[in-house]
């Protein structure tokens, strides 16, 4: 009981700890601090798996494969800038890295059913992607707007969109998700400007959507 209540205690200073300071801790097998890290995004990270995936156990088991990933990759960190862009980047592409397997296993069952048909080579990835946004679940700012917003959301471009939610929904500063994504920063803040002025006009309401360019 002791060395759990010191344990705790050791976690509990940990929490004001910058990321870098973290890492640096885990690498020398402070385990407590991936704890901290794993804390501190783990909402983060699985808000952004669930856009990929409309099934909650496949949501679920990307989630936990992502942070096995980060446990793998966390050795070879630069601390060339943000962490919080390094692991949402990599979630993100993990997920798209999932999704091609599975549109490949896919063509593989259909090509063994019919062997004379040559699907694409993305054949099944949009598919996927496009069935995201129809099981979405109503998280918005203001309960009483959600399904409103949500059907505004549905008619945006997938690249305006996808900033938006980082943004709004993933706590995500510009410039991690121009890194994230691998745009300019200018681009991503144009992509919020078109997906703004978009909703705005979708929910009629310019007090809602807030403006959140600096």
């Amino acid at each position: 009981m002791k060395h759990a209540h010191s344990l705790e205690n050791a976690t509990d200073s940990k929490q004001s700890w910058p990321d870098e300071k973290l890492i640096k801790g885990y690498l020398k097998g402070e385990m407590d601090c991936f704890r901290v890290i794993y804390d501190r995004y783990q909402q983060r990270v699985f808000f952004i798996t669930r856009r990929y995936f409309s099934d909650g156990n496949k949501t679920e088991e990307v989630f936990q494969e992502i942070f096995l990933k980060v446990i793998q990759k966390l050795s070879g960190y630069q601390n060339t800038g943000s962490f919080r862009a390094w692991l949402f980047k990599l979630c993100r592409n993990h997920c798209i890295d999932v999704i091609r397997s599975q549109a490949r296993k896919k063509e593989v069952s259909e090509s063994n059913l019919h062997s004379n048909h040559d699907s694409e080579d993305n054949a099944g990835v949009l598919d996927e992607l496009a069935t995201v946004e129809a099981t979405m679940e109503n998280h918005t700012y203001e309960q009483q707007l959600a399904k409103k917003l949500d059907l505004a959301l549905a008619s945006l471009p997938e690249e305006q969109k996808e900033v938006f939610l980082l943004k709004e929904r993933g706590g995500l500063t510009f410039e991690e998700i121009a890194e994230m994504i691998q745009v300019s920063v200018n681009t991503a803040k144009s992509r919020m400007r078109y997906a703004l002025k978009s909703l705005r006009r979708s929910l009629k309401s310019k007090a809602y959507v807030k403006e959140t360019l600096q």
